[in-house]
């Protein structure tokens, strides 16, 4: 296959998904001249290697909630910014083609209120781009139960220093939510966690292999995904 028939393939193929998507919103009840503003921005966004799945599904949640469409375009475009913002951290922290769950992650991140630098320290202790992902995201869900962006950036580097593995640090949140769910106070949480008592367990024995009983994967509050919002808490 020469490079100019690969490339009129990929061109035809990228015209079908955005016609497709252009039709899914006209079909969701969008007016087709937002859906072809929102068509547009994930071109763009895709043209520059960014994640344009987290992109639509805002346009389609705005919908679903009844927000008219000069509400949810601006929103879109406040979205692929972010966007383009966490994947100029992800290069900045050594990845020069960082995946798009890495993306998504990392603007989540910024939406909830995390500076640069402490997304860039949770990056580079991560031993994988993967496991950096998990670790925004466990970061970002910290910060929607109301602890500091700090903290909690500081928490999942700990743990990822100390050896721990992605599946152990997705036990964080659940740990931290069952404490304030007993009354804990904000700042002694905030202890705990920094005195390692939120996953007591040595690394590599994380509670799906024998961890203590309610430290389970699925047990706790889940963790909030990109795009999809928390609530925060009141905390004394």
């Amino acid at each position: 296959m020469t490079p100019l028939v690969l490339s009129a393939l990929v061109a035809s193929s990228l015209g079908f998904q955005q016609a497709g998507l252009r039709q899914r919103l006209v079909d969701r009840g969008a007016p087709p001249e937002f859906a072809q503003q929102v068509v547009q921005v994930t071109a763009e966004a895709r043209a520059e290697g960014l994640p344009v799945e987290p992109i639509a599904d805002k346009a389609f949640e705005g919908l679903a909630k009844g927000y008219p469409a000069e509400r949810i375009l601006p929103v879109v475009r406040l979205l692929a910014d972010r966007l383009r913002a966490g994947r100029a951290v992800a290069v900045a922290a050594g990845l020069t083609q960082p995946p798009g769950r890495v993306v998504a992650t990392a603007a989540e991140a910024l939406g909830r209120g995390m500076e640069r630098t402490e997304i860039l320290e949770v990056l580079r202790a991560a031993p994988a781009p993967d496991a950096g992902s998990v670790g925004l995201t466990v970061a970002a869900s910290l910060v929607a139960q109301g602890i500091a962006p700090r903290d909690a950036a500081r928490a999942v580097e700990d743990a990822y220093r100390e050896g721990r593995s992605a599946q152990e640090l997705l036990e964080l949140p659940s740990v931290t939510s069952s404490w304030f769910a007993e009354g804990v106070t904000l700042p002694e949480v905030v202890r705990r966690i920094h005195e390692g008592q939120a996953l007591p367990f040595p690394p590599g024995r994380g509670a799906a292999k024998g961890g203590p009983p309610g430290l389970r994967p699925g047990r706790g509050p889940p963790i909030n995904p990109p795009g999809k919002s928390g609530s925060k808490p009141n905390r004394p």
